[in-house]
């Protein structure tokens, strides 16, 4: 969800926005109507700059693709029968 407030009410707040956000919450911090920042919790910044990197490095979005196919085409083991057979208990 993204809630927008003006730059003024921004400064004004700050101390305490982060508080009243919600995990997967932005705000969207205006000036003159325009949008000129965003803030967001750690959390999903993190997450953001991890999905950015994945979707830049070719290597990695190869194996994405692959993946995508072979779960398409069947390929893929059960998760539980993995556990199982590596005697993993989660």
């Amino acid at each position: 969800m993204i809630r927008q407030i003006q730059i003024s009410e921004a400064r004004r707040k700050l101390n305490e926005l982060y508080k009243e956000m919600g995990p997967d919450e932005t705000v969207s911090i205006t000036s003159r109507g325009k949008q000129v920042f965003a803030l967001m919790p750690w959390e999903l910044y993190e997450s953001l700059n991890e999905t950015i990197a994945i979707l830049g490095d070719p290597d990695m979005m190869k194996a994405f693709k692959r993946g995508v196919q072979d779960i398409k085409s069947g390929k893929v083991t059960d998760w539980e029968k993995v556990k199982q057979e590596l005697g993993i208990e989660l």
